[in-house]
This record gives structure tokens, C-alpha cells and sequence, in this order.
């Protein structure tokens, strides 16, 4: 009998980090790394690849990476209110 109840404690413990700390971490990570990775992917496309830069694509892929991952991490940041 005890043995089961420490494995059912222990599932709810990987549930609560699932749905609390996995979220949490995650966005805080990715909430900090966008930056960084706009600047880079900017960089690359100005210097590295100059005859690129002038094409309407190429000039707007790096504010919409930043923009759409911005979006989708973080109400991750928020999702530890609902669970």
C-alpha cells in the first residue's frame, strides 16, 4: 500500500512540474533568447548576406520570428494561473 501511494504521489509531482515549472521555465528561456536571436538573425542578413537584404522576405523575417515567437511564448510565461 505504500509503495502505490508513492507512485501516485509521484505522478502528481510529474504533473506539477509538467504543467507548472516545464511552462514556466520555458518561456522565461525563450522570452530571453528572442532578442538575442533577432539581433543574430538580423546581423546575418545584413552583412552576411547583402543582396538578400533588399528583397521584402528577407528584410522581414527577423521582425516577424521575433514577433510571432514573442507571441507564442509568452502566455506560457501566464500559464501557471490556470493549472
Amino acid at each position: 500500500m505504500r509503495n502505490k501511494l508513492s507512485n501516485v504521489s509521484l505522478s502528481f509531482f510529474h504533473l506539477f512540474f509538467f504543467f507548472f515549472f516545464f511552462p514556466l521555465f520555458s518561456s522565461l528561456f525563450f522570452l530571453f533568447l528572442s532578442p538575442f536571436l533577432f539581433f543574430l538573425l538580423f546581423f546575418l542578413s545584413f552583412f552576411l548576406f547583402p543582396f538578400f537584404f533588399f528583397s521584402f522576405s528577407s528584410f522581414f523575417f527577423p521582425f516577424f520570428l521575433f514577433f510571432f515567437s514573442s507571441f507564442f511564448f509568452f502566455p506560457l510565461f501566464f500559464s501557471f494561473f490556470f493549472f
